[in-house]
């Protein structure tokens, strides 16, 4: 766990497009913000679709030792005063999923997820290697698939797992199965976690960037929400506070939160 900040601040982020460059997965561009972090003891906190073993990898790559968040919000990773791991499920755990996806598939329902997957057929449709494959499909808290119906089917099947308490999101090439979770869970979550850990009478402050549609949760809720540029369209917020970066990716992420970064330390020391 990492100490007291020098101002009561986390930080939660996309990764893929956002604090990863869209082409090579770099972070080189974001150094100097990552340094600022790393010296002032501001939680960086991952908050992404991707798996835990995924997350683990960049974790490591990246000497990142915050807490993390994993598929779209529906697996929260966090350490106790002990130093001990745990894992809140938000939302639907994978084993209900799979549950109910198994049978809606015997109601006639026509699709194939990931579970139904080899490492081998997922690293086929996803372009990821093998190893990466294996690690893409670890999951905890969402199940991705394909759908092989027809498309008028989509909304009765949509319904039919919310009568399950489950929800059905369009991501780029597949549709995400999960639980009543999404990206902004964790900011609710890290608020009173870091508040109670730092000993703190108010909320400490929550920056976060991202991308895409599956961050616009986690942005709104944020107290200073940085909207990367994506491939396509850029978001629009609901969020006064809200700034939109002047370039993609890593730049953009490094260049928009490290004045913003500066700017609270200033207010906060009284300068």
């Amino acid at each position: 766990m990492s100490s007291i900040p020098t101002l009561p601040v986390i930080v939660l982020t996309d990764l893929d497009g956002t604090l990863l460059d869209h082409h090579d997965y770099s972070t080189s561009a974001a150094r100097e913000a990552l340094n600022f972090l790393q010296q002032h003891h501001i939680p960086l906190i991952f908050n992404t679709s991707k798996t835990q073993p995924e997350v683990i990898q960049l974790r490591r790559q990246l000497a990142n030792t915050s807490p993390y968040v994993c598929e779209n919000g529906g697996a929260i990773y966090y350490v106790d005063s002990d130093d001990k791991w745990h894992c809140e499920l938000p939302g639907a755990g994978y084993a209900d999923i799979l549950k109910v996806l198994n049978q809606l598939r015997k109601d006639g329902f026509n699709f194939r997820g990931f579970n139904d997957m080899t490492d081998t057929e997922v690293a086929a449709i996803t372009g990821l290697s093998i190893d990466d494959a294996h690690h893409a499909r670890q999951r905890a808290a969402t199940e991705p698939l394909l759908w092989r119906g027809e498309k008028s089917e989509i909304t009765v099947f949509r319904e039919a797992l919310l009568a399950h308490s489950l929800r059905l999101l369009k991501g780029g090439r597949f549709y995400h199965v999960m639980g009543d979770a999404d990206k902004a869970s964790a900011v609710t979550f890290f608020k009173d976690f870091y508040r109670q850990h730092w000993g703190l009478n108010e909320a400490p402050l929550v920056i976060s960037l991202g991308d895409g549609e599956n961050d616009r949760a986690m942005l709104e809720a944020s107290d200073y929400p940085v909207v990367i540029p994506g491939e396509s369209d850029t978001l629009e917020l609901n969020n006064p506070e809200a700034q939109t970066a002047e370039f993609k990716g890593p730049k953009g992420w490094n260049n928009t939160l490290l004045p913003l970064l500066e700017k609270l330390l200033k207010e906060n020391c009284g300068g």
